[in-house]
């Protein structure tokens, strides 16, 4: 420890607001206080407190509340009268109507959209695969229908007439561009579905159209393993008959 020199004068401590606090602590008397006349009291004694500045909104939040005022930039568009009728004629199985939707009458009653979408994702053109329409399907694919759209339940329009077994909406669809290989929501693509079905003219019909026997589904499976699992015995003869690999059948 240094050694205390003789002249060394101790250090006067400057009063500051600390001090200024603990005297007005103890000049008060020595009985219960309210809380907020303490607050008060202390409150006089600090210095004011600086205001927050001010903060730009950010850009996010700007772009954000942009796109919420403008309709066509976030969620759904909200469906034309004429397209709400042409999704219910649909789903109701009323074609004539859908026919007749996909006709103008006049400038102020436009014909209905081929791609309106409920929020459920269902569409006329996958409804009317399903049912074998094949006048529908042409109406609304020269109306602009996006043939590879899935609907409500995964399928493309294809994937729907291949698994209910409409032949000729099949070939249909085929001749207008749909890809055989694309696969739906649950995996698997038009072959893997005709072929889980039974629908051996369906079947047929892809093959003929070129379509890969060995195909596989998300799953890594062939049609003839779908065919096999649900004993088809008929479509795995045409599938054998097309040249499906029988050892790459069973692979994973």
């Amino acid at each position: 420890m240094p050694p205390v020199r003789p002249d060394a004068r101790p250090r006067r401590l400057r009063p500051g607001p600390a001090w200024a606090v603990l005297v007005v602590l103890l000049a008060m008397p020595w009985q219960p206080v309210a809380a907020e006349e303490a607050d008060r009291a202390l409150q006089a004694l600090l210095p004011p407190a600086k205001a927050a500045p001010e903060r730009a909104e950010p850009l996010l939040k700007l772009e954000w509340d942009r796109r919420l005022r403008t309709a066509d930039r976030l969620g759904p568009v909200p469906l034309r009268p004429t397209d709400q009728a042409l999704l219910a004629a649909a789903r109701a199985g009323r074609w004539d109507e859908v026919l007749a939707l996909q006709k103008p009458t006049d400038s102020a009653t436009p014909a209905a959209d081929g791609n309106a979408t409920d929020p459920a994702g269902s569409h006329a053109l996958v409804l009317a695969a399903a049912a074998g329409q094949d006048a529908v399907l042409r109406a609304l694919l020269q109306r602009g229908a996006d043939i590879e759209r899935r609907g409500d339940n995964g399928f493309t329009a294809l994937g729907a007439a291949a698994f209910w077994g409409h032949r000729s909406a099949v070939r249909l669809l085929l001749r207008a561009g749909a890809d055989p290989t694309r696969l739906g929501a649950t995996g698997q693509t038009a072959l893997h579905l005709a072929s889980t079905a039974g629908h051996a003219g369906v079947v047929g019909a892809l093959l003929q159209a070129g379509v890969p026997t060995d195909l596989l589904n998300a799953q890594r499976e062939t049609a003839l393993d779908l065919a096999a699992a649900a004993n088809q015995a008929g479509v795995m003869d045409l599938l054998i008959q097309g040249g499906a690999d029988l050892l790459m059948a069973g692979r994973r």
